[in-house]
């Protein structure tokens, strides 16, 4: 795969991440680890257009009207939590609960990708456990006092495992 090109996904969370054996648990995407958060300002090109951040590429996609997903690219909108704010007041596509964990892969797999800062600092957790440990009742994307699905972690964490395979296989080539 080119460099900058992110690849489709039909992206499901697997248990067998969930059992793995992790020796260090990164708790939340805070400090040091603010990176790993959807608000944290790193450009992503997804499917034609550049957001600031990741939410704005997310909230995008939660319409299927040109129009709407525009006001989140890059050259109208840089504010995480505004974007997340406007993504509420939008149509939602029909399909929005098939798809939205598969966007929200293939958003994730681009941020890392396209920014190898990122890249490099997502592959240097290891095999910590990545929990999106919220204070704001996110019980789908992170957990609350331990409790929700953390569906972000799960996809970070797979997200972190293809990328190291592919530079394994670089590796190899090279």
């Amino acid at each position: 795969m080119r460099k900058g090109m992110c690849m489709k996904s039909n992206y499901q969370p697997k248990e067998t991440i969930h059992k793995q054996t992790h020796r260090n648990v990164i708790s939340s995407f805070t400090g040091k680890y603010t990176f790993l958060s959807n608000f944290y300002p790193a450009p992503v090109t997804y499917m034609g257009q550049i957001y600031a951040n990741n939410e704005a590429a997310f909230q995008a996609q939660k319409t299927s009207c040109a129009k709407e997903q525009q006001q989140f690219s890059i050259f109208r909108l840089h504010n995480p939590a505004e974007a997340k704010k406007r993504g509420k007041k939008l149509t939602l596509r029909p399909d929005w609960d098939k798809v939205k964990i598969s966007l929200m892969y293939e958003i994730c797999m681009c941020k890392f990708m396209q920014n190898p800062k990122l890249r490099d600092a997502l592959l240097a957790t290891g095999n910590s456990l990545l929990v999106e440990g919220n204070t704001w009742g996110d019980y789908f994307w992170g957990k609350v006092n331990g409790h929700g699905e953390n569906q972000l972690g799960l996809i970070l964490m797979d997200v972190r495992e293809k990328l190291k395979w592919s530079m394994e296989m670089e590796n190899e080539i090279a």
